[in-house]
């Protein structure tokens, strides 16, 4: 009779596992853990003698001391206890706050109470400065996450509710007079598909609908403020895609693992024209065309489970980087206070602008607001996904 998957699936578990166990057994751990291991895990029994119970507090007491980075074979258990999970249909990830929603996406999920923590007094007062001691506009820009409000797509109701919060918050910005650009509502006005615009394994958008929202961010900005930033080189047309075929797993891919999940292709829209920007990065300047947006080499890892393709857009998370663009020095400057969903958009709104700025209040060591003061922008927008603990953001901003 031939085997069920799950069955074969199982079999590998099991014998992955007894493989693990003999190796820690025979001293292979006891080798990378050091002295103080020794005897550790030997078994001894106690006055009674053997004991069900005694030997099943050993296994556990064992397992918890070898089950670190530096097991053997731990990587290979990793996947081989996802793949029997996946057999098994479970779309949960225990120790995790994340699900495999019902399209097959992996997602994380969580609950807040924005009426307990009222995120909106922190962006009002951000806007006050902006607005009063810079003397310029601030526009709220909200990036969607993983989970569409109009299809979330989770095998339970009510697993997270950020979007629900995150539309309470604009209605109390919007009482306050804030401008609020929702982007969520402008991604299903243009017919994109929402899932689509994200990774299957990773909680960030992809580049294509970075270059999507920067073209969106840059009209709006033009129609609210008449900023005038050149919208044009940002032209759908104006673009080809590469693609990188399979070296992509996201940060919920490293957590699913491999047993579970496949790598995706990274895909990178690169302007048909030149273009010529100068970025500074940590004090770090460097000039050239629109490879000094992104790091190629961090594209294709030499480990799924170290490297991130999407870490290559702006070369990566970044308290303070500016981008100058040479083509249009005099165009305006626009300095965007973000999180790392602006890796996405940042390359495409540099060429629209005269000078980018971004700035990240997670690890900015100064002040942002002194920052701002400093560079004089002539619009300060924020850019933060649905998901981003906005209270928390900015109790950062000072």
């Amino acid at each position: 009779m031939k085997r069920k998957p799950e069955h074969v699936t199982a079999a590998a578990f099991i014998a992955v596992l007894a493989v693990c166990l003999a190796m820690a057994l025979s001293g292979g751990v006891r080798r990378l853990l050091g002295d103080r291991t020794v005897d550790i895990y030997l078994y001894h029994p106690g006055e009674e003698g053997v004991t069900w119970l005694s030997v099943v507090d050993w296994f556990q007491d064992t397992c918890e001391i070898l089950c670190t980075d530096e097991l053997p074979g731990r990587v290979k258990l990793k996947e081989a206890n996802a793949a029997m999970n996946r057999a098994m249909g479970k779309w949960i990830f225990e120790g995790t706050e994340m699900v495999r929603l019902n399209n097959g996406y992996l997602a994380q999920v969580a609950v807040v109470d924005y009426e307990k923590v009222s995120p909106e007094k922190g962006v009002i007062a951000f806007r006050d400065f902006v607005e009063e001691e810079l003397g310029v506009p601030y526009l709220y820009i909200q990036a969607p996450c993983k989970l569409c409000q109009e299809d979330p797509q989770l095998p339970v109701e009510e697993m997270d509710n950020f979007n629900e919060q995150t539309t309470m918050l604009h209605s109390k910005l919007r009482e306050a007079g804030v401008d609020v650009l929702d982007l969520r509502q402008s991604l299903h006005e243009d017919g994109l598909d929402h899932y689509g615009c994200f990774y299957i394994t990773d909680h960030h958008w992809t580049a294509p609908a970075g270059l999507w929202a920067a073209r969106v961010m840059v009209e709006e900005l033009n129609g609210r403020y008449g900023l005038g930033m050149d919208s044009g080189r940002l032209a759908e047309e104006k673009f080809t895609q590469r693609v990188w075929e399979d070296v992509f797993l996201g940060s919920l891919g490293r957590k699913a693992s491999l047993g579970a999940v496949q790598p995706e292709d990274f895909v990178l829209p690169v302007p048909l024209e030149p273009v010529h920007v100068t970025m500074t990065r940590y004090g770090a300047e460097i000039t050239g065309g629109f490879e000094v947006l992104y790091d190629e080499e961090a594209i294709t890892p030499e480990n799924y489970y170290e490297g991130s393709s999407y870490g290559a857009l702006l070369r990566g998370d970044c308290g303070y980087l500016k981008v100058e663009n040479l083509d249009a020095p005099d165009g305006p400057v626009v300095a965007v206070l973000r999180e790392s969903f602006a890796g996405a958009p940042g390359p495409y709104l540099s060429m629209a602008a005269g000078e980018l700025h971004l700035l990240d209040a997670r690890y900015y060591d100064g002040s942002v607001r002194e920052k701002l003061a400093e560079i004089q922008p002539d619009v300060v927008v924020s850019l933060l996904n649905v998901e981003c603990y906005v209270h928390t953001y900015f109790n950062e901003v000072h």
